[in-house]
């Protein structure tokens, strides 16, 4: 009877452990569970805030240096072009006023006061006054000293002029032939050319192919005047004349 009773007892204290072990299994299930479940949802949300911290960061700001960099390339661009096109404008301006220079250039600076003729007419004060009244007469624009330029001597000159009012001639004519040059009134030399068709024409010295060969007085009236019928004598008596006015004037020494 009395173990019996053991056995009673003993099965009901298996029972009151099974059941009271049952619950803390079940629990301790339960608290697997929701141990990922927090794991887990901690963990993507420390992720989000990661990028989402870094993304607007970086993108913004990268895109915005790119940005900023990529206007003021445009700006060089447009300056350079029309830099060049204002050179080549200077550059062509600047190729026009070279050709005026060069024309310029070729006109010869010559002092006509002086050589053997120049140097006599301006120690010479009284002939000089005379000859221009002479040769403004005769419709001559130039100087006196400038319608001297080119001939051999003063004597050739005077009777030059004396054939031109004795005869009623051209006196730049009569050079040209004498001389082969003539002064234009601004200075300018020009000398005569013979081209390739004959024709004879002024042109810069420094272009001159062929010069034209030089007359005596004679020859050069009978050029200029071919009606004259003694131009040899019509010569002579001019030469006469010049020495005559070359000797009565009044020299002065210097």
């Amino acid at each position: 009877m009395r173990l019996v009773n053991l056995v009673k007892i003993s099965t009901a204290v298996s029972v009151l452990l099974a059941l009271t072990f049952v619950p803390v299994y079940a629990g301790q299930g339960k608290s697997g569970s929701h141990g990922p479940k927090t794991t887990a949802t901690h963990g993507p949300s420390t992720t989000t805030h990661g990028p989402s911290a870094k993304a607007p960061s970086t993108t913004t700001h990268g895109a915005s240096a790119k940005g900023a960099a990529a206007k003021p390339v445009k700006s060089p661009k447009t300056t350079k072009v029309d830099t060049t096109l204002a050179k080549a404008t200077t550059s062509t301006a600047n190729s026009t006023s070279t050709t005026g220079g060069t024309t310029a250039t070729t006109t010869p600076v010559i002092d006509f006061t002086s050589g053997a003729v120049g140097s006599k007419l301006t120690k010479n004060t009284a002939l000089r006054s005379k000859l221009e009244t002479r040769l403004t007469s005769l419709g001559y624009t130039g100087t006196a000293y400038q319608a001297a330029y080119g001939f051999k001597n003063l004597g050739q000159f005077v009777a030059a002029t004396n054939v031109s009012q004795n005869l009623g001639l051209s006196f730049e004519k009569l050079k040209v032939q004498m001389t082969g040059l003539t002064v234009k009134t601004d200075g300018t030399v020009l000398k005569a050319n013979v081209g390739t068709d004959g024709k004879v024409t002024m042109v810069d010295p420094a272009l001159v192919t062929h010069a034209a060969p030089t007359k005596s007085l004679g020859q050069s009236i009978q050029t200029v005047k071919s009606t004259v019928v003694d131009p040899t004598a019509a010569a002579q008596t001019a030469t006469t004349q010049a020495n005559a006015e070359i000797n009565n004037t009044t020299t002065v020494s210097k």
